[in-house]
């Protein structure tokens, strides 16, 4: 490997040293959403047919026109005095305007629709008991609803008569109206509204083919086991089917979408008309992708809209996003140029124009114009490779979609997310720095000028003993510059020899290194650093934000070059002379805990511990989604899969490690690190483990103080002993 190379390096002071209280684990780990977050705006929406904007405070609902002073639009025990006893608010739930002067809430198994103007709640809908997946429908106050793994629809009104059951084939291996595809390619929903209310698409997924697997729980004497349907890498997938239900006929029809039974079916998108709609055919290695579009009345193909082919993955995630004013056009996203940029096509004639280009990334369009003649957009700052601080921040953009033409909206350094209010004048901007904790402000549209400041919160963190945060670039296995960040104690000396804790995931998906409130940390990382560690992170290839090149070098063998990125960095703290290098230590969670892992087997005797939690340690057992997109089958990529089975490195496991998994985690199946113990009991090398029973992919809740201190206790045992003290707190 070559040396690694520092190109920059920023210094951010996190509070001030005379700051007196002691960062907690316990406070940093059960505060870190209340006490210890900064102040935020609950509930912060635009108010249909109005520059208004509301959001609730307390016990009210309040709302501000433009820059005027914001006042009550209600109040909880306004809407209490007119419910049921039993059906009590303790809180405000999620508002739906309909219009200016209603809004609508769903509770106690009911559609209340509140009159702002005369203060009354009425029953719009009646939902049936048990039911799950919810989804509203704005216009008419509908609701597709699923119970049982069946669709039921409830219309306003009173009476039985309309909740009905849309499928009745619903049973274990027959899903519908749930999300399909294990919630991969953008999908977190299983019911689609069209534009005027008068018909819904779902998807249905026959799963009876995917073997069954056991979970144990362990909550009954004796403990019973959990069926889930988990379908692994090579192995048979689900197969999926979109019905098409009309409201108004209560006919239902299923798309004739052919193909193989088990590609993938994405980005559902309605055209204005509510007549037609477009459905993304993916095939199962992920490389071809076909828009169709259909008729929903009769469920018929009527032509294929676009195509796109990568010889190495596709991930579509958001669906077409149709133009009211221009009904045949639509906005698409798409890689092909290299960067996640914008495209408008008519579904008649094909392509019109790339409406954006460079070296950034358009992850989201967050609203346009009632005109339509603009739309606003997140996306990443411009990244060079050879400076890719761009990549760590969030701004605004206003891309013309008549002339084209991008301008940005925010010059602050930081993350900005925003949203456009329907008149197409003004944007709530809701953004972070690692100096700025958090800031949300009213802007103009146009210009991006700010007009009013909603929120200027404090340093939740002021009152606590800090050190500092650094940002840095250091070069990674390809020659590219990586970004990385890293904690150092508040009393640190440079004279001194420090252990560090390396925080890992270098993972699809996932970005560690940000330029947001304490740069992408989690609080506890900050206690780590009062313990007396430095804890350091990179992002290396594969993460997101730095173009499709730079993500799609790991194909085939994910864990290859992105541990090489890591040693790069571990090469990099043993060049600087407050670093102890016989005391370095790597933690990860999921991915991440298959990168500790693979970095201590790969390289043995570097590291003085790992905790590796939630691992994936074989892919070939992992769901098949995920691993087929990015390494293939195991019979088309055998080297690939052999070359990352981490059992088959257990021999060569020198140094500590701890292995960590949830009793019930769904995701990255026990069974993982299972494997992984047999081989070390089969090669006589010593490795501990703990399982948190009953618990997920992650631990939450109280419990995660457990995790967190079982985690740090175990570096302080082999890497700073003196900590006895910081571990009791």
């Amino acid at each position: 490997m070559r040396k690694p190379l520092v190109l920059s390096c920023v210094l951010l002071l996190i509070a001030p040293l005379s700051a007196q209280q002691t960062l907690t684990l316990r406070d940093a780990i059960l505060k870190a959403g209340t006490d210890l977050a900064p102040e935020r705006i609950k509930g912060l929406q635009w108010i249909k047919g109005e520059d208004a904007y509301s959001f609730i405070k307390g016990e009210q609902l309040r709302g501000s026109i433009g820059r005027a002073a914001d006042a009550m639009i209600a109040e909880l025990s306004g809407l209490n005095k007119q419910l049921p006893d039993s059906a009590q608010l303790t809180a405000w739930p999620m508002v739906h305007w309909k219009d200016a002067t209603h809004f609508r809430i769903m509770h106690n198994e009911r559609v209340y629709l509140y009159d702002t103007s005369t203060g009354n709640l009425q029953v719009e809908t009646i939902i049936g008991p048990n039911a799950s997946n919810e989804d509203l429908e704005e216009h008419t106050g509908s609701v597709a609803y699923v119970v049982d793994n069946n669709v039921y629809l409830a219309r306003p009104g009173v009476g039985k008569r309309l909740n009905a059951a849309m499928t009745t084939d619903g049973t274990d291996g027959i899903v519908n109206g749930k999300s399909v595809h294990r919630d991969e390619y953008g999908i977190t929903k299983g019911i689609f509204w069209s534009p005027t209310g008068g018909r819904f698409a779902f998807y249905r997924m026959d799963e009876s083919m995917v073997s069954p697997y056991w979970l144990e729980d362990i909550s009954s004497k004796p403990s019973r086991f959990d069926k889930i349907r988990y379908p692994m890498a090579g192995q048979a997938s689900h197969e999926v089917t979109i019905g098409v239900h009309d409201v108004v006929s209560g006919s239902t029809v299923f798309l004739r979408t052919g193909g193989p039974a088990d590609q993938y079916l994405t980005n559902i998108g309605w055209e204005p008309d509510g007549r037609h709609l477009v459905v993304v055919h993916l095939d199962r290695a992920t490389e071809s992708l076909n828009m169709m579009r259909y008729d929903a009345s009769t469920g018929e193909a009527l032509s294929s809209v676009l195509t796109e082919h990568d010889d190495r993955w596709l991930e579509p995630v958001h669906p077409a996003r149709f133009l009211k004013a221009r009904p045949s056009q639509f906005i698409w996203h798409s890689r092909r140029d290299g960067w996640n940029h914008l495209y408008l096509y008519d579904v008649k004639t094909g392509l019109v124009r790339q409406l954006t280009t460079g070296a950034w990334e358009v992850n989201d369009v967050i609203g346009l114009d009632p005109k339509e003649s603009f739309a606003i957009v997140e996306g990443t700052g411009v990244v060079d490779p050879k400076d890719p601080k761009g990549a760590l921040e969030t701004h605004l953009y206003r891309v013309d979609l008549l002339k084209g033409g991008t301008t940005r909206l925010t010059s602050e350094a930081g993350s900005h997310h925003g949203a456009l209010s329907t008149d197409g004048k003004w944007l709530t901007d809701t953004w972070s720095s690692s100096s700025v904790p958090n800031r949300v402000v009213l802007r103009d549209a146009r210009s991006g000028t700010v007009v009013k400041t909603l929120v200027e919160s404090k340093d939740p963190y002021a009152a606590y003993t800090m050190g500092t945060i650094e940002w840095m670039t250091i070069m990674g296995e390809r020659g590219d510059m990586l970004n990385a960040r890293i904690i150092k104690p508040s009393r640190f000396d440079p004279v001194k020899k420090y252990p560090v804790l390396i925080y890992v995931y270098n993972g699809p998906h996932v970005q560690l290194v940000s330029n947001s409130f304490l740069a992408g940390a989690s609080p506890w990382m900050l206690h780590a650093a009062e313990r007396g560690y430095v804890v350091f992170t990179v992002d290396g290839h594969g993460t997101p934000s730095r173009g499709k090149q730079f993500e799609q070098v790991i194909h085939r063998q994910l864990d290859v070059v992105e541990v090489m990125d890591q040693m790069h960095g571990v090469e990099w703290l043993k060049q600087q002379p407050w670093v102890d290098g016989a005391r370095i230590a790597v933690h990860g969670w999921s991915y991440g805990g298959h990168m500790t892992t693979a970095m201590l087997t790969r390289y043995p005797g570097v590291f003085a511990a790992g905790v590796a939690g939630g691992p994936v340690m074989d892919w070939s057992m992992y769901e098949v989604m995920y691993t087929e997109r990015y390494m293939d089958t195991p019979e088309e990529n055998p080297e690939g899969y052999a070359s990352t089975t981490l059992p088959n490195l257990a021999k060569d496991l020198k140094d500590d490690l701890l292995i960590i998994t949830g009793g019930k985690d769904d995701t990255v199946l026990p069974e993982h690190s299972y494997t992984f113990l047999k081989a070390c009991v089969a090669a006589g090398v010593p490795v501990d483990f703990f399982n948190y029973p009953g618990h997920g992919h992650n631990v939450r809740g109280k419990d995660r103080l457990h995790l967190m201190q079982k985690v740090l206790g175990y570096f302080d045992e082999r890497l700073h002993p003196a900590n006895e003290q910081l571990r009791s707190q």
